[in-house]
């Protein structure tokens, strides 16, 4: 049985207002709640904390286009018109956004109205009288803080950067991407001590003192790119926190903790956001990947799209005794009986390789459903949800688990660090490449094959659809590389950052547009 308990607490979000600007944080908002009479128990203070958690769901929206479809891992392909959508895609694609790019600046203004949204938290429960449960209620909302600042800071680069809920007049101003970068860093570290270190379902969908050790050791993995430093010692020493930690397993079944009905029952995932399809919505990804005719697979009440599919080179990384190859679809589908599947009267066979564009077109891979419609293989590591409800699935979206802090160790030590050695790295490894392999020894990592090369591919295989790949992308600079119809862009570096959007840059005259743009 799926828990529910942070769920109903999610839901009191209606306490506060949500809506702070993008660029100013100081949108007035009126709480039913004043100093001297909130918050003092512990369900006042859920209630008081509510939209922090609300506003991460729509890290499963705008911010998963942004971080996914300009990455190696999906294309989302013009299909005899549909799917063009301003051309959108082609643009995430071919790495031609411009400031007023729809997804960038819907993104921009998620994370930024999240921040705002902690911001306004916080100074609420600053006037709470002092007590354990105000000390633990203010280290998770400036821990979400950093979790949306990370977000921001790894997309956007140089950010306006504001601690307070500020109901001045005065505009923030941009943050160099390298204060950012310290700024996170030293507030997880100075709140750590003070996070629960449960693993339960009063603590599922908070941050824990795992989570923090978590997204440390992801910043300063990244460290390099965001400023120049090579904290990698660091990673180590907070992967070893959360692995020494004794709270965290991998699943044994891999494609387990994605499923409807995953929760705080599984034992991998360190932070979850979670989905409720009548009460947190916000999850359509199946929407996206699936064929119209996926309806009769999975016993689905409405259409899907039909859109998000992996690259032909992308999909040849798993091979056929990797476990993780079921997450997709491919070849002959059948319906919900076993009967192969039938739409228009055409045999639904999945082609993993038919992307043959339209004459004349970049990007267009035709309509007809025998072409355009069948090509690419379908990613279904979040099993689609029968009980879905007007296009939302109930599946929790993972963000952080035990298999990318292994892999997270591992590479830092192959990058340098001296508090790791090489057999240590070649365990942590292989503790997920034999979840992957657990029949095929002579597929485990060794001393000699287990090289940053290794490392990144690896990660690409485990981790389809995480928010991860862009990221890991540009730290192991293959960022520019060619995409599927897009060439490489060895001279767009400034790519590896997105543009400030035009309408936060107009509403603020403070900030300052990346290089490039």
């Amino acid at each position: 049985m799926k828990t529910r308990t942070k769920l109903n607490i999610m839901l009191l979000a209606g306490v506060l207002g949500l809506g702070v600007s993008c660029t100013k944080f100081d949108v007035d908002v009126h709480s039913a709640y004043t100093e001297e009479t909130f918050p003092k128990t512990p369900d006042q203070f859920v209630a008081v904390t509510g939209p922090v958690y609300t506003a991460a769901r729509g890290y499963f929206d705008n911010y998963f286009s942004l971080q996914t479809a300009g990455a190696d891992e999906v294309i989302v392909p013009t299909r005899g018109g549909d799917w063009f959508d301003g051309g959108k895609w082609r643009d995430m694609h071919y790495h031609s956004w411009s400031p007023s790019h729809e997804v960038v600046r819907d993104t921009w203004d998620w994370g930024f109205n999240a921040i705002g949204t902690c911001n306004r938290v916080l100074s609420v429960l600053e006037k709470a009288e002092d007590s354990a449960q105000k000390n633990q209620t203010v280290a998770e909302i400036k821990t979400m803080r950093a979790w949306y600042y990370f977000m921001m800071m790894d997309t956007y680069g140089n950010i306006p950067l504001v601690k307070t809920f500020d109901t001045g007049t005065e505009l923030p101003k941009t943050t160099p991407r390298a204060e950012v970068y310290s700024f996170i860093t030293s507030e997880l570290e100075e709140n750590l001590a003070l996070l629960s270190e449960d693993k339960t379902e009063a603590t599922y969908g908070r941050p824990t003192k795992w989570f923090a050790h978590a997204l440390l050791a992801k910043v300063y993995l990244n460290g390099q790119v965001y400023a120049q430093a090579m904290d990698w010692n660091k990673v180590v020493d907070h992967a070893n926190m959360v692995i020494a930690s004794g709270k965290y397993a991998l699943e044994n079944d891999f494609l387990a903790q994605f499923m409807p009905d995953n929760g705080a029952s599984s034992p991998e995932p360190i932070f979850s956001i979670p989905y409720d399809a009548a009460r947190a919505t916000g999850n359509t990804l199946f929407n996206r990947v699936l064929h119209y005719a996926h309806r009769q697979t999975f016993e689905l009440s409405v259409n899907p799209w039909n859109g998000w599919s992996a690259p032909p080179a992308y999909f040849d990384l798993f091979e056929d005794s990797d476990n993780r190859k079921q997450q997709w679809l491919h070849g002959q589908q059948y319906n919900s009986t076993g009967q192969p599947l039938i739409y228009n009267g055409m045999n639904i066979v999945i082609n993993p390789y038919s992307y043959n564009l339209l004459p004349g077109s970049d990007f267009d891979i035709g309509g007809a459903d025998d072409g355009g419609r069948l090509a690419g293989a379908r990613c279904i590591k979040y099993y689609p949800d029968k009980n879905q409800i007007s296009n939302n699935a109930g599946n929790d979206v993972v963000v952080f688990r035990l298999a990318d802090v292994l892999l997270m160790k591992a590479e830092a030590i192959l990058r340098g660090a001296t508090n790791g050695s090489l057999t240590e790295a070649v365990t942590a490894a292989n503790q997920v490449r034999q979840r992957a392999f657990p029949v095929n020894p002579e597929k485990h990592f060794t001393a000699g094959s287990l090289t940053l090369d290794a490392i990144y591919k690896e990660r690409g295989l485990e981790f389809t659809f995480e928010l991860t790949r862009r990221t890991d992308m540009i730290r192991f600079g293959k960022w520019e590389d060619a995409l599927l119809f897009k060439p490489a862009n060895a001279g767009e570096s400034h790519k590896r950052l997105f543009p400030v959007p035009a309408r936060a840059m107009t509403n603020n005259g403070n900030l300052t547009q990346n290089p490039g743009y």
